[in-house]
């Protein structure tokens, strides 16, 4: 596209309009352009990191998305534009210290490619990991404050692949792969949901959601990796919702960050001895079922000894037994330390001063996903949905 781009106001005023364009198009079933999209990428809080070895040159937006094929032109503090080989890919804003976001109308398979190599290239970017959890107090939000006759879409995925044996090329096993999708209206959509739920239990992994839009028909479908595509003829809106996502979900990660971080402190016992007090709340998701032995080992052997995606945990495996193991690893997300306490009936999580709340949030997502939809987690004692709803519902704990 030959424009020039004097200002933020050119390329917010350009994105209004293809919105309204694409908007048009999808009413009259003439599709021409791709629908627009936004790429939500996480990457560092100095401020929450004391212990960080993170450079802050190293979190500038020219290092982490400019390449020997992209460079990035600046417009202002936040926004810049993004070129691939002198052709314009897209817009990058700095939404706040902690998040960017990367609004792109080119086709989803080279974008997706796009955001899924700046991750698996850079140790500072992570994904947006929404789990079924996640959705389901988003779902709660969006039937109270919408008419319940406005429409919804959800997308509901869950592979198993870990019953498949990884060690044997050419076996063939058939394993579980659901992936459904249901339009409904928001009247009545939580109590069919839950109806639903408890006779297939794959409908507790949430791929995407639709927002309907404030201000005109349509919506933004917001998909479990951070990914949110355009459906409205409103831009604004399309910002507005992206921002107010990604803003409860910062506040979600950080008190995570508050009660789970382990902290060492010396105390002093009356002899004189110094004695470590460790003080932390651990991360537990509990399994609907224990998982087989079979799908457990094979869950370990392919994920941690390489550090493999989605989970990006890369560790040293501690057998206790067939079903239970302990691994030392580092999160491939800012090469932070974890430690986890693995069997077939729980998954315990710790995580040292430094390492990123997002670890959370990307383990919970994918375990709904990959090992069991219909789990439990908590925060010390406390429900991992009760901290959500309480940043949701703007009250403190």
């Amino acid at each position: 596209m030959d424009r020039k781009w004097k200002s933020r106001e050119d390329i917010f005023n350009y994105l209004e309009e293809y919105s309204q364009s694409t908007k048009e198009q999808i009413d009259n079933y003439k599709m021409k352009n791709t629908l627009l999209k936004s790429y939500v990428f996480e990457t560092f809080d100095q401020s929450l990191f004391e212990s960080s070895n993170v450079l802050t040159e190293s979190m500038n937006v020219q290092n982490l998305f400019g390449d020997t094929k992209h460079s990035l032109q600046q417009i202002d503090e936040e926004l810049f534009i993004l070129n691939e080989n002198d052709k314009l890919i897209g817009f990058i804003e700095q939404i706040n210290s902690r998040f960017c976001t990367l609004y792109t109308t080119e086709s989803s398979k080279y974008s997706d490619h796009l955001a899924t190599m700046y991750v698996k290239k850079s140790s500072i970017l992570d994904s947006l990991w929404i789990s079924g959890k996640m959705y389901d107090n988003f779902l709660e939000e969006i039937t109270s404050i919408h008419h319940p006759e406005r429409f919804t879409k959800m997308k509901f995925e869950f592979n198993a692949m870990f019953e498949k044996n990884f060690q044997i090329q050419d076996e063939i096993i058939e394993h579980k792969v659901s992936s459904v999708s249901l339009v409904e209206e928001l009247g009545g959509i939580v109590d069919k949901l839950n109806g639903v739920r408890k006779y297939f239990s794959s409908f507790h992994s949430v791929g995407s959601l639709r927002f309907p839009s404030h201000v005109g028909k349509g919506g933004h479908d917001v998909y479990q990796n951070g990914k949110f595509t355009n459906r409205s003829d409103s831009f604004s809106d399309h910002r507005m919702q992206l921002k107010q996502i990604v803003a409860i979900y910062q506040n979600m990660t950080e008190r995570l960050e508050q009660k789970t971080w382990i902290e060492v402190e010396n105390i002093k016992g009356k002899d004189i001895s110094v004695i470590n007090s460790f003080k932390a709340s651990p991360v537990t998701i509990r399994f609907n079922k224990p998982l087989s032995s079979f799908v457990f080992n094979n869950f370990i052997e392919y994920t941690f000894p390489k550090g493999r995606e989605p989970f990006k945990i890369y560790g040293e495996i501690k057998r206790v037994s067939e079903e239970r193991v302990h691994i030392y690893g580092v999160d491939l997300h800012l090469w932070q330390n974890v430690v986890l306490d693995l069997s077939t009936e729980e998954f315990i999580l710790f995580l040292p001063k430094g390492t990123c709340g997002n670890t959370i949030h990307r383990l919970v997502t994918n375990i709904q996903r990959f090992l069991d939809p219909q789990i439990d987690v908590f925060i010390g004692d406390y429900p991992y949905e009760g901290i959500l709803n309480q940043v949701i519902g703007g009250e403190d704990y």
